[in-house]
């Protein structure tokens, strides 16, 4: 007896469907490295008010492009903890935190930064149908 096999062809090839999500991927590696290199040298120098501005500036543009990463990947959780991240990290205004505050809440963020590429590493759509690898086999009469 004969079988025929049938295998599920995609409409879009492999190579197209990836390279949006490794553009995506790469672009959040580049930002989360920039804000965790910008955090360590904040937190391992006492920098002046002025350095402080830019720190806030770029983990702030790192925490919304992380934050809208984290919602295209369906990680909500995640999200929320990017956007806390940006509202204390916002440079429009002055916090009155003492500095064992702003230390600590260097380094969690740091920590969460460094973080950041594997909690969004992989692309969970639920949308997307893959095609399954099992072989669907019809036996023939």
């Amino acid at each position: 007896m004969f079988a025929r096999v049938l295998t599920p062809v995609p409409d879009i090839p492999l190579q197209e469907r990836q390279r949006p999500q490794s553009k995506a991927r790469i672009l959040t590696r580049i930002v989360a490295s920039i804000a965790t290199l910008t955090l360590a040298v904040a937190v391992l120098f006492r920098s002046p008010s002025d350095f402080r501005m830019s720190v806030c500036i770029i983990v702030s543009l790192a925490a919304t492009a992380l934050a809208v990463r984290s919602l295209f990947t369906g990680k909500f959780l995640w999200a929320m903890l990017f956007l806390g991240v940006l509202g204390v990290f916002t440079p429009f205004h002055r916090t009155q935190f003492s500095h064992f505050v702003i230390s600590m809440l260097d380094m969690a963020t740091l920590a969460l930064m460094a973080a950041s590429p594997i909690i969004l590493g992989k692309f969970t759509n639920p949308f997307v149908l893959k095609p399954a690898n099992a072989h669907v086999v019809i036996p023939r009469r």
